[in-house]
Parts: structure tokens; C-alpha cells; sequence
């Protein structure tokens, strides 16, 4: 079958029909050839109870003489060469296929009758010896010009006493005539009805394929473009229906993809579109006037801070870019988290200063964690960064670190102002912002920090969630698997 695919491309349709065939001819050639050795067996059967019957007619037409002799009765002293007197002993012998072949031995083994036609056997000797131990024998034998013949021996018995060998003989040409033509039938009809099987085997996968037609013409069509489009459901619950809800689902998936993909190109292109507009706006107003010495810092300042924000941009999409391709190796660490974000908190006292808030660390116990340290350093940093940006001036901000339930538990919460319900399923979303206004707050925000950390926090087998109430404050909590020193 392989040498016949390589040389001969099949459709699904021809492979089945092919299979079927295989499958249907070794099972005609099983059945063929139970059916012949069962009608051979049966003709074998039906021959030799015709020649126990035989032998056992004539045995009973036969009866021992005080003298030693036989006396023959009834139908069997009719048999020709069986009567002294009959002439027809001496006939020359006939063709098996159309004399009686009856043989009548005395218990010494001497011929007492026979019929002419037996004189063309050859007979063995242990069919004449095993009978007169008291054992029937039965067999293949042929005559002399090579012509098969079935044997019968069986004693002679009078009060359990063995005074003769009956023997009867058939020709077996009939037999072999009759497994010949049988043969010869099955020969031709088998053929015949394997074409057919696989002209209806190849009708039948023809009506089995019809609804992957309709599959093939919808995909066609999406292929084009149309996403909206959908597979339709055949009628029957079976495997083309399941392939038939597989791609639905997965044209659905793939729908939404692309969705996502467009509006993260269109959200790419709008805040990329900002800070360079900003640097252009900058860099035309200083090229068209002179400025004293001391404005030109100012926009100095101005274009350096924009691309600033410009290069957090592009890193942050590469970043996503590269873990949305699978691209980005997180090294496998031994990482202790209650270090890390007490570093973490000291880097950002800066800005707690200049926002004016309350930073507060509890870290009660050592927790570590499998991971890179590089990437959930950056996780604390956007958090807390976040934290401080958005809560009032006197406001306070609080992380904590403890292990909870074989779990690392990272939790921070802040006085803000908080996040409304309704923005809270898509906080995680790229490029969502909550509220447009917080966009001019120094330093920028591209909506990217917290799908960020959404996304290395799953890479590290953890999950994330979110509290928040409008003018009180939020809170993010953190779980990670917990690293237990063996």
C-alpha cells in the first residue's frame, strides 16, 4: 500500500475503497475456502455412510455353510459374477465409473465372489488383514490405469465370529467432478463480487465525504477573508460533526485574534503616534525660534523625558511581542522574594517622595520562589509604581510578603483612587487605561505595565487578582508557587 501511494497519489475516497478491498478479499478467500473444505468434507461423509451402508446390506445377504462356505441371498447374489451359473462372471472387466465394485473374501483370505469391475483395482493388502482382526478399514485407492476409488473393508460375523471381508468400492470421480465445478464457480463469481464490493465501497465513501464538501467550501471562503462565516452542522452527531464544531471553534478563536491583533496595532500605532509627535512638536518650535539658553533645557528636557517613555514602549511590546511567540527564556532560580521587594522599595523612594505617600514593607519570613528574578523584580516595580502614581498625596502604600497554603503570597494595596467594577475584567487587557485623563501624568502610562505582569506571572505558574473600590484604594495579591528547600 505504501509503494502504491508513492507512485500513485490516492485520495482519502481511493485509499478506503482499496482498504475495503484488501479487507473484503481476504475475507472472500477466508469464506471461499471455509465454504470448499466444509463441501468436500460433507461429500467425503455422504460417500462413506453410502459405503458402511453398502457393506452392511450385503453383509446381511451373506450367511456361513456348515462346511465352510458362504451362501449368498437377495439382492446381492444378483450382483453380476456373484451367481456360479451367471456367464457374466467371466466378462471382461468394465469401467469403474459405471460397474459395482464388490469384492466377497473368505475369513483365510481366499476370493469367494467379486464383480467384474473390482479385477481394475489395486487393492492393499492391510484392507483385507485389518478386517480380519476385527478393525474396518477405509481408504483411497486407484485402479490400474490411475483412476481414484474409494475403499470400504468390514468383517464378516456370525456370533462374534469372523468368517469372510466384505469390501465395496465407489469411483470418486463424481466427487472430484462436483469439487471441480465448485471450484471453478467460486473462481469466477469471487472476482465479480469484488469489484462490485469495491464499486460500493468507493459509492459509500462518496456519500460518507459528501459533508466534508460543504466543510471544504466554507473554508474556502474563509480562506478569502471572511472570518464571519461558519461551517455548517450536519444533521447526524457523528465525526464530521465534531470536525465540523473543531474548526467552528477554531474560526472563533482565530476571529478573535485577529480582533486582538488589529486593535493592538491600532493602540500600538496611537501611543507610538504620541511621544514622537510631542519630540517633532518640540524639535520644530526650537528650530524656528531662538530661545534663551535656559528654555532650550526645558525642551531638551521635554523631548528627553518623551523618549524616555518612547523606549519603555517599544521594550514592553517587544517583550509581549516575544512571549506571545514563545521567544522569551525565564531563567529557573532559586529567588528570595522577601529581599526582593524590600530592593524593590528602596529604588522607588524617590518617587514615594516626590508623590508624597507612605511606603510601608512587612515581610515576616523568608519566602522563596522558582524564577527569574529579573522579570518578578519587574512585576514589584510596575505594582508599586502604579501604587504611588495613583494615590493622593498623603495617601499610603503597603506590600507585604508571606507564604500561605505551599504558596508565596504577594499583596499590594494602596489609598488611591481607586478602580470602578466595570473597568476591573479588563485591567490585564493591552493598552487598556482605565481613565484617559491619567495619561498626563509624568512618565506616561501605555496601558502595557500590567498585561506585563499579568503575563510573567502566569509564565511563573502563578495568578493575579484585583480589589478595588472608586476613592478607597486598591489591592493586588500575587500567588506563587512556593520553593521548599529539600
Amino acid at each position: 500500500m505504501k509503494r502504491i501511494r508513492r507512485f500513485f497519489p490516492l485520495g482519502i475516497r481511493q485509499q478506503l475503497m482499496l482498504w475495503y478491498s484488501a479487507v473484503f478479499a481476504v475475507l472472500l478467500l477466508l469464506a471461499a475456502t471455509l465454504f470448499y473444505a466444509r463441501f468436500q468434507a460433507t461429500l467425503d461423509r455422504s460417500l462413506d455412510t453410502a459405503l458402511q451402508l453398502q457393506a452392511q446390506q450385503i453383509a446381511g445377504d451373506i450367511t456361513p455353510n456348515a462346511d465352510g462356505t458362504m451362501s449368498i441371498q437377495d439382492a446381492t447374489a444378483e450382483l453380476p459374477g456373484f451367481d456360479p451359473r451367471d456367464q457374466r462372471q467371466h466378462l471382461p472387466a468394465a469401467d469403474v465409473n459405471l460397474g459395482v465394485l464388490v469384492r466377497v473374501l473368505t475369513a483365510d483370505g481366499q476370493l469367494f465372489r467379486t464383480t467384474p469391475t473390482f479385477h481394475t483395482l489395486v487393492v492393499p493388502a492391510e484392507s483385507i488383514s485389518q478386517p480380519l482382526h476385527g478393525q474396518p478399514w477405509q481408504g483411497d485407492i486407484t485402479t490400474v490405469d490411475g483412476q481414484p476409488v474409494r475403499l470400504y473393508s468390514r468383517a464378516l460375523t456370525q456370533d462374534g465370529k469372523i468368517f469372510g471381508v466384505v469390501q465395496v468400492g465407489t469411483t470418486l470421480s463424481l466427487v472430484n467432478t462436483s469439487l471441480s465445478t465448485v471450484g471453478t464457480v467460486l473462481l469466477i463469481v469471487s472476482p465479480l463480487v469484488l469489484v462490485l464490493g469495491a464499486l460500493v465501497s468507493f459509492w459509500l465513501a462518496s456519500r460518507a465525504f459528501a459533508p466534508m464538501k460543504r466543510v471544504i467550501q466554507t473554508a474556502r471562503a474563509i480562506k478569502a477573508g471572511d472570518l464571519r462565516q461558519r461551517v455548517p452542522f450536519p444533521r447526524a452527531h457523528d465525526e464530521v460533526y465534531q470536525l465540523t464544531l473543531t474548526l467552528n471553534e477554531m474560526i472563533d478563536s482565530l476571529e478573535q485574534t485577529f480582533m486582538r491583533q488589529r486593535r493592538f496595532v491600532a493602540d500600538a500605532s496611537h501611543e507610538l503616534r504620541t511621544p514622537v509627535t510631542v519630540i517633532r512638536s518640540k524639535t520644530d518650535l526650537a528650530l524656528l525660534q531662538v530661545f534663551p539658553p535656559e528654555d532650550y533645557v526645558g525642551i531638551f528636557r521635554a523631548i528627553h523625558a518623551e523618549a524616555e517613555r518612547l523606549g519603555r514602549l517599544i521594550s514592553d511590546l517587544l517583550a509581549l511581542a516575544h512571549a506571545d511567540e514563545g521567544q522569551v527564556y525565564l531563567e529557573r532560580e532559586i529567588v528570595h522574594l522577601d529581599l526582593l521587594v524590600e530592593a524593590v522599595a528602596a529604588t522607588v523612594e524617590p518617587l514615594v517622595s516626590e508623590h508624597g505617600v507612605a511606603l510601608q514593607v512587612r515581610t515576616t519570613s523568608p519566602v522563596n520562589v522558582l524564577g527569574d528574578e529579573a522579570r518578578l523584580m519587574q512585576v514589584v516595580m510596575n505594582l508599586l509604581e502604579n501604587a504611588i502614581r495613583y494615590s493622593n498625596p498623603g495617601g499610603n502604600v503597603f506590600v507585604a510578603v508571606h507564604a500561605k497554603h505551599a504558596q508565596a503570597c504577594l499583596m499590594v494595596r494602596d489609598t488611591g483612587i481607586g478602580i470602578a467594577p466595570e473597568h476591573q475584567p479588563y485591567l490585564f487587557d493591552r493598552f487598556y487605561q482605565v481613565d484617559p485623563a491619567r495619561m498626563g501624568i509624568e512618565g506616561g502610562n501605555s496601558g502595557l505595565g500590567l498585561a506585563i505582569v499579568d503575563w510573567i506571572v502566569k509564565a511563573h505558574g502563578g495568578s493575579i487578582q484585583v480589589e478595588s473600590q472608586v476613592e478607597q484604594g486598591s489591592t493586588f495579591t500575587i500567588l506563587l508557587p512556593l520553593h521548599v528547600a529539600v
